[in-house]
C-alpha cells in the first residue's frame, strides 16, 4: 500500500515537474522571441548597439530570426530541445559579446542564467525522448 502511494505521488510530481518546465521555457522564449523581433527595427536600439559592437546588419537579422525561430521551437513539446540548444548558442554569444565589450554583473548573470535554463531544457528534452 505505502509503496503504491508513493509511487502515485511520483507520478503526480513528474507531470508538474513537465508543466513547470514548460512555463519556465515557454517565458523565456516569450522574452526571447520579443527580443529577436525587436532586433527586425533598422531605427531600434538593437541596431546601434551591434554596430558599436562591429557586427554587420545581417547578423542581427540572423541573431533576430534564431531567437524567434529558436522561441517558437521551444513552445512546441516535440522540438524544444532543437530550439533550446539554439537559444543556448545565441545566449552564449550574448554572453562573450557582453563580457568582451563591457557590461554590467547582473546583466551578464541574467544572460548566463537564461543560457543555463535552455542547456537544461535541451538536455531534459533529449533524455525524455530516449527509448526505455
Amino acid at each position: 500500500m505505502f509503496n503504491k502511494t508513493v509511487q502515485t505521488i511520483r507520478i503526480q510530481l513528474t507531470k508538474i515537474k513537465h508543466v513547470l518546465l514548460w512555463l519556465i521555457g515557454a517565458y523565456l522564449a516569450y522574452r526571447l522571441m520579443l527580443n529577436g523581433y525587436r532586433k527586425f527595427d533598422p531605427d531600434g536600439m538593437w541596431t546601434n548597439a551591434f554596430i558599436r559592437w562591429g557586427y554587420p546588419v545581417w547578423f542581427r537579422i540572423f541573431i533576430g530570426i534564431l531567437e524567434v525561430g529558436g522561441g517558437l521551437l521551444v513552445l512546441i513539446p516535440r522540438t524544444r530541445h532543437f530550439g533550446a540548444l539554439v537559444l543556448f548558442a545565441v545566449m552564449t554569444g550574448a554572453l562573450v559579446t557582453r563580457i568582451t565589450f563591457g557590461t554590467s554583473l547582473n546583466d551578464a548573470l541574467s544572460i548566463a542564467f537564461n543560457a543555463m535554463v535552455f542547456l537544461y531544457l535541451a538536455t531534459y528534452q533529449a533524455e525524455n525522448l530516449k527509448p526505455a
